[in-house]
């Protein structure tokens, strides 16, 4: 089935785009989302009437989505985290960690476009991309760094036991 795509579709197209999908795509996604509408003729006609339209503003919005790439790039985020003696993290560093240390850096960026397969969980800095439109994505690092000091400052459990008797 051809549909005409309303807004811009992760791995599928821009807005605009006349593309094939699976009927029950996009009878059940697409159409129900408002992210496509079916490419009758009609609906074809007044999409290219409004073509000049909407390239302005795509224009302006990959204009603003390169900006916050570039302001995006060489970021290194720190992150530290507990490590045993034998050089493993005891836990992770996941979207939700990222997502609040771009907020905290006023970065606004959807918690949703940070691209993380799996969580980080190794020492060292990580790559992590960042999609902002189709064409345009940012790559930022994670830096996850061994916190020593912890050991030092929990105390002895049978210590406090041992006292408390």
């Amino acid at each position: 089935m051809k549909v005409i795509l309303r807004q811009n579709v992760k791995n599928l197209g821009m807005a605009g785009d006349i593309v094939e999908v699976k009927n029950g795509y996009a009878r059940n996604f697409l159409v129900p989302q408002n992210l496509a509408e079916i490419a009758t003729p009609g609906a074809v006609k007044n999409w290219q009437l409004g073509a000049e339209r909407r390239a302005k503003k795509i224009e302006a919005e990959l204009k603003e989505a390169r900006a916050i790439a570039e302001k995006l790039e060489g970021i290194v985020l720190p992150f530290t985290k507990t490590v045993n003696s034998d050089g493993v993290v005891f836990g992770s560093v996941n979207k939700a960690d990222i997502f609040k240390a771009l907020t905290a850096l006023g970065h606004k960026i959807a918690k949703d476009n940070i691209e993380l397969n799996m969580p980080v969980k190794a020492l060292g800095e990580t790559e992590v991309g960042i999609y902002l439109k189709p064409t345009v994505t940012a790559k930022i690092k994670v830096k996850i760094e061994a916190l020593t000091e912890v050991a030092e400052t929990i105390p002895d459990a049978k210590a406090e036991t041992a006292e408390a008797k």
